[in-house]
């Protein structure tokens, strides 16, 4: 479905009764990521879904992204959608705008969860020149083959040793979603990404949070996941053994997790 919000053409879905339950999804993925939870969540949750701007259906402006910006959508969404408050699920990239929608609309926000999202880790100067690298890389290559490219670089990152010759069809599902973005949005993207922000007070959130982890993810693993539930008062813990996608490697376990905690908070 499509909306007018922000000044821009949104697409999002909208499925099932009860309290409204946003998920966003991460850098490179669109709504179509939460393939395996949508079904689960939305038998106890309204469940919104949306393609956060530079990617899938979602208009595509001149205008220079920002977290800033997407926040600036999601709250447009919402009041589009007459939805005063909402439980908020963000993954990777989708963490990062979760959190900072949390921080400037607390009252809208009545549980958060962050989702392979290392929101408290500083790294080192070193890492910070391998990653800008490897982005760098990966630009080019996405302007030579397309979303292909980003596909096959992920396959290292997202999942756990063995997790794609063992789940096929899994893969191939992911793959299919990341084909569904343009490369030209997610160039931008990838640029946004790119340049540093200002570090978020996490001591400043004050509603229950969940924080997951990967045991593999070379994004958000146990030791900085664990620091990212340190910095947030009152805040639980769960490290899955996977990579970067839970929600995809043990949709189970992951959907049942989410599905216990927001019961222990709202219900």
């Amino acid at each position: 479905m499509k909306i007018i919000a922000n000044g821009i053409s949104m697409n999002y879905e909208l499925i099932g009764s009860g309290r409204c339950l946003t998920l966003i999804h991460g850098a490179g993925d669109n709504l179509n990521a939460w393939f395996n939870q949508v079904p689960a969540f939305s038998q106890r949750y309204r469940v919104l879904t949306y393609d956060v701007r530079g990617h899938g259906q979602t208009e595509m402006t001149e205008e220079e992204l920002t977290t800033e910006l997407w926040v600036d959508d999601l709250y447009a969404l919402l009041k589009g959608l007459n939805v005063s408050e909402t439980l908020l699920l963000g993954h990777s990239m989708g963490g990062a705008i979760a959190l900072q929608f949390t921080l400037a609309h607390p009252e809208m926000v009545k549980a958060l969860i962050l989702s392979n999202s290392a929101m408290a880790t500083r790294r080192s100067e070193e890492e910070m020149r391998e990653m800008q690298a490897h982005r760098q890389a990966q630009i080019e290559a996405i302007k030579k083959e397309g979303m292909e490219s980003e596909y096959r670089d992920r396959l290292t990152r997202m999942f756990s040793p063995g997790f794609v010759k063992k789940n096929p069809e899994a893969v191939e599902q992911y793959r299919l979603i990341l084909l569904q973005n343009k490369p030209e949005g997610y160039l931008r993207v990838m640029q946004r990404m790119g340049r540093p922000g200002t570090s978020p007070d996490l001591g400043k959130i004050s509603c229950p949070t969940l924080v997951i982890g990967g045991e593999y993810d070379p994004f958000s693993g146990p030791a900085a996941a664990k620091d990212t539930q340190k910095a947030i008062h009152g805040a639980q813990l769960k490290v899955f053994p996977t990579g970067h996608a839970p929600a995809i490697e043990v949709p189970r376990e992951y959907n049942e997790t989410i599905l216990t905690f927001l019961a222990g908070v709202t219900e």
